[in-house]
């Protein structure tokens, strides 16, 4: 309940000069209370006699003397102050008052100026003493003698800003030529730095925050991406494997009524058979009877009833040429399915494949780029659509064409789109030709001139010619051999990185690096 009314005294009890408590306080006949040093000594550098506060002038300077209501008050105060101080406070800090001896009480305060941690006993002179009561005050501080100066010992009392040392008195002259400013000026920049760095931090945490939702949300997405290709590949597979089973089953029903139908003419043809085995069993009889009869009249009469003509059998069904046939129909339809399954076995193994991740992972960046008319050397002829090129020997650039972006030196043209950041990404078909010239270029490169095919040229591009690959700007160096029938041309601009891709083995050819772009 002290506390309060005690800093409301105390705001009462400050000298408007010294900011301190009033020691011998005075007061004006307009009723502003001072220190009688403060206010005699402010009389005294100024000219003309006036209240500090009101500003009142007076014509000749007042007799002062001490108000001992408002001393008794102050002392009071200071007293109070004292006795206000919590002593559990002195035993928390873990700093003993270094003017205490035995037993040593805990310290309240540390003093600056002083170097030295009191406790409130020993520290009522800083309270009361005018001198003493301009000390920098802090809590406890065990570690006092880091704000000394190693080398001169003295306290530290300023900061150079180009070396970012703190100084004392002594130091300043050999920074004398740099940027110094006291303790409590380069606090206060350095505590708004501070913010405004913690302000950037805390923007770059939010930044990274995002960052890390956004790579979260798209693994996500692409785990349910992943999911839907593996449901869909399930009912595609499943689908065919019905279709499949379905095929299997239905061919196993036709073979089976094939046969079926085959086992019932079969088995009709032996009966028909077997019944004509009777018929010989009995025509064999009656010959053997009529061999017995020596009769010639009856021999001739008898033969001419009997029939020795065989019955020819019909020829027995035959299921060869038939199941020759279904069989060469089911080699045929398995050699199908298992070439798909063996294209199907490679696209899954591309898929994992690293250098085919690559290529997909830099195709993301495709854009869709146009050729421009009025870069193109005469000597070379667009379609309609600007996609294509090939070199016409008629061409020639008419008199009057002063284009300062056409090519004349050599047989090059640009895309109608430039880049100066980011990373983009796209392909030419090159076919089967022999000779070739395919890249990036700064779009400062000579036109009336050749460009020179030397480092630092400002092109980054591959030479083809026959089997062989070499760089534009470095003409001995081979890279790849070989040829491509399409050429994937990938740039990262911020990382000054060039590459070229054989995008139907999704082979890297080369890739230029550290390269300078702007």
């Amino acid at each position: 309940m002290a506390s309060v009314p005690s800093l409301v005294l105390e705001e009462q009890l400050l000298c408007p000069i010294c900011l301190g408590l009033f020691v011998r306080p005075v007061s004006t006949p307009c009723g502003h209370n001072f220190c009688m040093t403060c206010l005699s000594s402010y009389w005294d550098q100024s000219p003309v006699t006036v209240c500090p506060v009101c500003k009142e002038s007076y014509s000749q300077r007042p007799q002062l003397r001490v108000n001992t209501f408002i001393s008794g008050l102050t002392q009071s105060f200071s007293s109070l102050q004292l006795t206000e101080e919590p002593q559990t406070q002195e035993l928390q800090t873990g700093v003993l008052c270094d003017v205490c001896t035995a037993p040593q009480q805990g310290a309240l305060k540390s003093c600056v100026e002083c170097l030295t941690s009191f406790c409130s006993l020993h520290l009522e002179p800083h309270h009361r003493a005018p001198g003493l009561r301009r000390h920098t005050l802090v809590s406890p501080d065990a570690g006092l003698q880091s704000r000394v100066c190693p080398e001169h010992q003295q306290l530290l009392q300023s900061y150079c800003s180009e070396e970012k040392v703190l100084m004392c008195a002594s130091c300043e002259g050999a920074h004398h030529k740099h940027r110094t400013l006291p303790l409590k000026t380069a606090y206060r920049e350095m505590r708004s730095e501070l913010d405004s760095t913690e302000a950037e931090i805390t923007v770059m945490i939010l930044e990274k925050v995002q960052r890390v939702r956004s790579i979260r949300e798209a693994a996500a997405q692409r785990q349910e991406e992943t999911r839907q290709e593996i449901a869909h590949s399930e009912r595609v597979l499943q689908e065919l494997l019905s279709n499949i089973q379905r095929s299997h089953k239905e061919l196993v029903l036709k073979l089976e009524k094939k046969q079926q139908q085959a086992d019932s003419e079969a088995e009709a043809l032996a009966q028909e058979i077997e019944l004509k085995i009777l018929d010989l069993w009995e025509a064999q009889t009656k010959l053997q009877e009529l061999k017995q009869t020596e009769d010639p009249v009856k021999f001739i009469q008898n033969l001419p009833h009997m029939s020795l003509q065989q019955s020819r059998a019909q020829p027995p069904l035959s299921l060869r040429e038939e199941k020759l046939k279904e069989r060469e129909t089911l080699k045929i339809c398995t050699s199908r399915l298992q070439d798909f399954l063996k294209k199907l076995d490679r696209e899954i193994r591309l898929f994992s494949d690293e250098k085919w991740l690559a290529l997909r992972r830099v195709q993301q960046f495709a854009v869709d780029l146009k050729l421009d008319p009025e870069t193109a050397h005469p000597k070379l002829h667009l379609s309609q659509d600007l996609k294509q090129v090939r070199f016409n020997p008629r061409g020639r650039l008419a008199p009057e064409s002063d284009n300062s972006r056409r090519f004349l030196g050599s047989y090059d043209i640009l895309t109608d789109r430039g880049f100066s950041s980011g990373r983009f990404y796209f392909e030419v078909f090159v076919g089967q030709k022999d000779e070739w010239v395919l890249g990036v270029a700064k779009e400062s490169v000579p036109k009336v001139k050749s460009i020179p095919r030397r480092k630092g040229c400002g092109v980054w591009a591959l030479y083809f010619e026959v089997d062989e690959f070499t760089l534009f700007n470095c003409p001995e160096v081979t890279v790849h051999n070989g040829k491509v029938e399409r050429v994937g041309v990938f740039v990262d601009y911020d990382k000054g990185l060039v590459s070229f891709f054989d995008v139907k083995t999704a082979t890297c050819i080369h890739s230029f690096t550290r390269c300078v772009f702007n």
